[in-house]
């Protein structure tokens, strides 16, 4: 017994499930099955199938062993046997297994398709575990077969000898997409397994936080109970998922509830280790260590818990804290000016910290709220405010073309930074209904392209070509370049050129302020006897004429060292008709022709997981006798990266050196939306959509031919390889790790 059992009394709440073994290893026994049945990419072998007792018979030859030609799929081989009557696509052995179920379990869809139309069984049970085929092929995570199945009149609801239907064997291996396929088979959503545990509650124990994610949106109830009377949250702190237990205390989960014997949520993660975890979601939620809702004084509660009202909190709070430094720095002595600013600058970035650690749980690192976003926007409000009240009176009859040339890229700089901050990036519209998620989910089987490159798991939605889901904006957003926290949005399809401008008005608009800036301040008188502590007399003449105005050049001009690096690197996407998510992760082309796309994706169908452990052939209960396992935890970056990421540094590295990459003739992917650098610069600037205004959602130029990302699921045929309309070549997403959360 481990020692992280919370108590006999919580063990008896799953007793069954201790007594139980595990789910049918594949070849339909009990037992486990060998090491290389765990292997996803190897086929299931019959070497168990074997009798137990001492009468050995002799193997058959593999021509007339039906078994074994349904697991290696030789569909004439069958055919043969049943033309010479020795076998029928019903045919049995001893145990129930079928040839349909060898074939499902070993991915055979050809070999499958075959014996259903066959007339084989599609609903036999076999095995130690009398699962049916669709059991086994859901255990494998197979779920091009699963559909196939389910086509062909398989039951979704029967269940194995240990009740569990195959929505419960997909939790347990906790492949989200299998989930999808089976919940849009109009599957109870709360059906339960002899113990009373429901999908939720697997999933909850096994730590997958997509399933639970997914169950709890399709309506699961947060407040089940098993026949112990635990629910989604108590099996939830079994495993010490924080995610998912914080998933389901948002869903409205009762923090109180308590099992048949009197365990609430807190005891259970006393007994398994997990309080720390349990601490940690409920302060994410606003909940204090007893459960009960955070009170801040002065009636302060509904601010902090107000999304809107934070995050205009975040996104102002800057325009305080600029002013505030910058005086400090402009009329102290430089050596406690230094660390005053330090101290005041600290506490006001403490005070957001605090309002962020109160606040939802979605902004409790200042980076993911509206903050980076109010320091540009206050930095551009002073320079604003000291241009009108000190900069403009001083100068325009002395310097007038150089004050226009300032006003308009000002005006420029904010209404595309406004633009680009408040337009709709260019959000896929989502389905209106499940019947059309269905439709669009059998549209996607029948391309052989159901899977996380070409459908969202989140957003319900086939995913165009470019697309990307953002987890912090909640939607798929078309030709998704980034999300840029400075104007805490995403920048995609719509907004792109308007973020392009606002950024080359923003590098134009810092050079000419620093000039002006400049010419100001010689025109001033100089002091009558100027005094520095470290500057010679000269330039301690000049910081003294309005000391305020230097720093606050000072300020933009640190900022102009990451705008450049911006442009620069936009500048050369655009000449390559790439963005910034293809540039960090490469291009990948598919040229397989359309006859051998179908195989391929066969091979593949049933490695898809949302998570790496969902391919899990455990079977066991939700058990807290079972030590949890390791958790899978996001690879964690130093400050240093996170604001080399902020900055841009790492896409500027990354672009330059795929830049002498192709100087060197080093070889690089062919991007297909590439048409040469000048026809890319045309279709970006001479895009036909309003440069002072919203475009269409989702159009764009590509090749001087309007296209919409929205609806785009297939290169556009004049970029296909060598021209020719059958030449197969398709874009395929990119995969890998999000470089976005990594901030």
């Amino acid at each position: 017994m481990s020692s992280r059992t919370p108590s006999t009394d919580l063990q008896s709440s799953s007793a069954a499930d201790r007594s139980s073994s595990s789910p049918s290893a594949p070849n339909g026994k009990a037992t486990p099955a060998p090491s290389k049945v765990t292997q996803p990419d190897e086929s299931v072998e019959l070497k168990n199938m074997a009798s137990e007792s001492d009468d050995v018979k002799a193997p058959l030859p593999v021509e007339e062993d039906i078994m074994q030609l349904a697991r290696l799929g030789e569909v004439a081989a069958v055919q043969k046997l049943f033309e010479s009557k020795k076998f029928n696509a019903k045919y049995k052995d001893e145990e129930g297994i079928t040839p349909l179920h060898w074939a499902a379990i070993n991915n055979q869809y050809a070999m499958c398709k075959f014996l259903l139309d066959s007339g084989a069984d599609v609903n036999a049970k076999g095995g130690e575990s009398v699962a049916t085929p669709a059991m086994w092929a859901a255990q494998r995570c197979h779920y091009y077969i699963v559909k196939l199945l389910l086509q062909y009149g398989a039951d979704p609801l029967l269940t194995d000898v240990q009740g569990y239907n195959i929505l419960h064997l997909a939790t347990i291996d906790g492949n989200a997409f299998l989930l999808v396929l089976l919940l849009h088979q109009e599957i109870p959503v709360d059906v339960t397994d002899p113990q009373g545990h429901t999908g939720l509650m697997w999933a909850a124990y096994k730590g997958f936080p997509v399933c639970v994610d997914l169950f709890l949106r399709w309506g699961a109830n947060v407040n089940a109970v098993d026949e112990g009377g635990l629910t989604p949250l108590h099996w939830a702190l079994v495993k010490g998922s924080q995610t998912c237990v914080q998933k389901i205390i948002e869903y409205g989960a009762d923090k109180f509830a308590k099992t048949r014997d009197g365990k609430t949520p807190t005891m259970v993660a006393g007994e398994m280790n997990t309080m720390r975890v349990w601490y940690r979601a409920l302060n994410e939620c606003g909940y204090d260590a007893s459960g009960n809702p955070k009170i801040l004084p002065l009636g302060l509660t509904s601010f902090v818990r107000t999304k809107s009202m934070v995050s205009k909190f975040f996104f102002l709070w800057p325009f305080i804290m600029i002013p505030v430094a910058i005086w400090i720095l402009s009329n102290m002595v430089i050596y406690a000016a230094v660390p005053i600013m330090l101290v005041a600058v600290f506490s006001l970035q403490w005070v957001a910290q605090q309002v962020a650690n109160w606040g939802p749980s979605e902004y409790r690192i200042l980076q993911r709220t509206p903050y980076l976003a109010g320091v540009f926007a206050g930095t551009l409000f002073w320079v604003g405010v000291r241009y009108v009240l000190k900069v403009l009176p001083t100068t325009y009859a002395s310097h007038p073309i150089l004050n226009v040339l300032f006003a308009v890229f000002f005006g420029l700089t904010t209404y595309f930074y406004i633009l680009s901050m408040i337009e709709d990036p260019g959000y896929v519209p989502k389905l209106g209904s499940r019947n059309q998620q269905r439709a669009v989910i059998n549209e996607l089987f029948d391309l052989w392209k159901f899977d996380d490159e070409n459908f969202c798991v989140y957003c319900m939605i086939r995913k165009p070509l470019r697309s990307k889901h953002c987890r912090r904006c909640g939607r798929c957003v078309a030709k998704h370049d980034h999300h840029c926290p400075w104007i805490d949005n995403c920048v995609g399809a719509n907004n792109l050129r308007h973020f392009v401008l606002y950024i080359i008005s923003l590098e134009i608009g810092i050079i000419l302020f620093i000039q002006l800036t400049f010419s100001y301040i010689e025109i001033l008188p100089q002091p009558t006897e100027p005094q520095c502590n470290i500057l010679n007399d000269v330039l301690c003449s000049f910081v003294l004429r309005d000391t305020f105005t230097i720093v606050l050049d000072i300020w933009i001009t640190l900022q102009l060292i990451w705008v450049t690096m911006l442009c620069a690197v936009q500048l050369v996407q655009i000449s390559r008709n790439q963005t910034t998510y293809e540039n960090m992760r490469g291009h990948s082309i598919d040229h397989a022709h359309p006859s051998s796309q179908a195989i391929t994706s066969a091979f593949a169908a049933g490695t898809t997981s949302l998570d790496a452990a969902g391919l899990s052939a455990s079977g066991h209960g939700p058990n807290p006798a079972l030590a949890p396992g390791q958790h899978h935890r996001r690879r964690r970056h130093g400050c240093f990266q996170q604001w080399k990421r902020l900055l841009g540094l790492d896409t500027f590295f990354a672009t330059a050196q795929s830049g002498f990459g192709e100087s060197s003739g080093a070889s690089r992917p062919k991007n297909p939306f590439s048409r040469g650098i000048i026809t890319n610069c045309r279709d970006f600037w001479c895009d036909p959509a309003p440069y002072f205004g919203r475009r269409e959602p989702g159009s764009a130029m590509v090749g001087g031919e309007i296209v919409n990302y929205n609806r785009m699921y297939e290169v556009p045929l004049r970029m296909h390889s060598g021209g020719r309309a059958g030449s197969g070549a398709v874009y395929t997403s990119l995969a890998g790790e999000d470089p976005e959360q990594a901030v």
